[in-house]
């Protein structure tokens, strides 16, 4: 069983060698209807059937309702609550650069995906973006039902992807970030899966900072400008998200979910929770954990 609490990486082929896309159906059935925090190499588009979904991504936080859809980047950690029981949430899971070349000039746009040069918006509901939405309906619908030998579902991804493109529905690091901090943007995945896969350890600014071959200081700005967050702030908001998925999950006392988080204080734990979370660990469970049961038993 995959710790909840824990970030873990899903590491397999998407698919088959003539479909290569995964589609998952998620409801209280599921034994992943919560969440647990994990990464992959491939891109992940969820969309909410019905209820509500708390899903982070990296350093960013949403909230999901009905209809609503969420791109999510290649190497993002991502991890997420469902609101209730009548939750259902269902996603596509897809490997770009398997499916085509990147090399290739007419791809370039690919390429800086690929490199994380750029990343693509990642919140569209249907009030916002109606043209969009339609896109991700006719791509699930494609992925779905397996048409036409995969020929219309890549076109359709494609379409969705173009559609994203003439919208500007995405940042280029090149013109939004500093010149210096360029170079390292390939290693903003390796970064964040260093964190994610050592949060419940002891680490250090240093440890991280090494992680990625740059020194603590040149590290700090460069961890800032990329996601607005001084690293040691970021870490202790991420073990937070994991304690409180772990609260309505598991019977652990307060304390033991501290110290499986890495935090060595359970007194510090309860601290930073009340900053980030506005209640204690506490009233946490007991506001969000009444759902939880009753999915767990089947109710």
């Amino acid at each position: 069983m995959i710790p909840l609490g824990s970030a873990y990486h899903e590491n397999f082929i998407r698919g088959s060698l003539d479909f290569p896309f995964d589609y998952h159906y998620i409801n209280p059935a599921h034994p992943r209807f919560v969440m647990p925090f994990h990464y992959h190499v491939d891109y992940e588009i969820l969309r909410v059937v019905k209820g509500g979904l708390s899903i982070n991504l990296n350093e960013r936080h949403y909230h999901l309702e009905d209809g609503d859809y969420l791109f999510i980047g290649e190497g993002v950690v991502h991890g997420g609550e469902p609101d209730n029981a009548e939750t259902v949430y269902e996603c596509v899971v897809f490997n770009l650069t398997q499916m085509f070349d990147t090399s290739r000039p007419d791809f370039s746009w690919l390429q800086q995906l690929a490199t994380h040069q750029m990343s693509i918006e990642e919140l569209y509901t249907i009030k916002d973006h109606p043209e969009i939405t339609a896109c991700m309906d006719e791509f699930f619908s494609s992925v779905k039902n397996k048409e036409h030998n995969c020929v219309l579902t890549y076109g359709r991804l494609l379409s969705l992807i173009g559609k994203i493109l003439e919208g500007n529905h995405y940042t280029l690091y090149t013109n939004t970030m500093s010149s210096r901090y360029l170079k390292h943007l390939n290693k903003s995945s390796q970064l964040f899966r260093y964190i994610y896969d050592n949060f419940a350890n002891d680490i250090t600014l240093e440890d991280m900072a090494g992680a990625v071959n740059l020194n603590p200081k040149y590290f700090c700005r460069f961890f800032k400008e990329l996601t607005s967050y001084r690293p040691m702030d970021y870490l202790n908001r991420f073990r937070i998200d994991c304690a409180a998925i772990r609260l309505t999950t598991y019977t652990e006392t307060v304390n033991q979910i501290a110290y499986a988080c890495g935090f060595k204080d359970p007194c510090y734990f309860t601290k930073l929770f009340k900053r980030y979370k506005h209640v204690s660990p506490r009233e946490y469970r007991n506001i969000h954990s009444g759902h939880m049961r009753s999915v767990h038993s089947g109710v």
